[in-house]
């Protein structure tokens, strides 16, 4: 078998190097699996409602219903890191 030539490891048929660099070596990010709680997943949705609420109050010029909105929101997400 073939040696890598950045850290010497043997190359095996599932080695991928799509990033540009040796597959070998720990990833620089630790990439969390997918959340798939009900919970999470309306908690996000009524956020992303709220964001839309507040994105169009600021279009009609309602600055401080949309920046309630926008605070209701934040709330949420911190709701929404914890269910």
């Amino acid at each position: 078998m073939d040696k890598c030539t950045t850290c010497n490891k043997e190359i095996t048929g599932n080695c991928d190097w799509g990033q540009g660099r040796c597959p070998h070596s720990i990833p620089m990010f630790d990439i969390q699996s997918k959340d798939t709680s009900r919970g999470h997943f309306y908690v996000s949705l009524v956020k992303s409602v709220l964001r839309i609420g507040a994105g169009s109050a600021f279009i009609l010029g309602h600055i401080d219903i949309g920046g309630f909105l926008l605070i209701i929101a934040e709330f949420l997400g911190i709701l929404e890191e914890l269910v």
